[in-house]
């Protein structure tokens, strides 16, 4: 899953979930944002994604309009490779994909199609 384009976030969270599955229980970046629902006036919106890279450069260019951020490393669906996934410091815009994903908790922003 290594699309870090815009609009890769969608792909990329259908295949890590293919990878890693979700009939056992565990809870990982893709699962969560996958499995959020929001209803707002009566519509429920089930369609969220974990964010590429790239998608998540984005919010953290509109992190003041969009809002609920903290100065904290939020996960991306982009991994470098089957170890290390790329994630964004929103305190201070820096990319790094230098974390072991199993090792590393870090927070997540689910969101829906750009």
């Amino acid at each position: 899953t290594t699309s870090g384009g815009i609009g890769g976030g969608r792909r990329n969270t259908d295949l890590i979930i293919a990878s890693q599955g979700i009939g056992n229980g565990t809870t990982y970046a893709a699962r969560i944002c996958n499995e959020y629902s929001r209803t707002v006036s009566g519509v429920t919106y089930e369609d969220w994604y974990l964010p590429s890279i790239d998608e998540l450069g984005l919010l953290y260019l509109q992190k003041n309009i969009v809002g609920g951020f903290f100065p904290a490393f939020y996960w991306s669906s982009t991994e470098k490779d089957s170890d290390y996934a790329w994630f964004e410091d929103f305190s201070s815009g820096v990319r790094n994909a230098n974390v072991d994903k199993a090792a590393g908790t870090y927070r997540v922003r689910a969101v829906r199609a750009f």
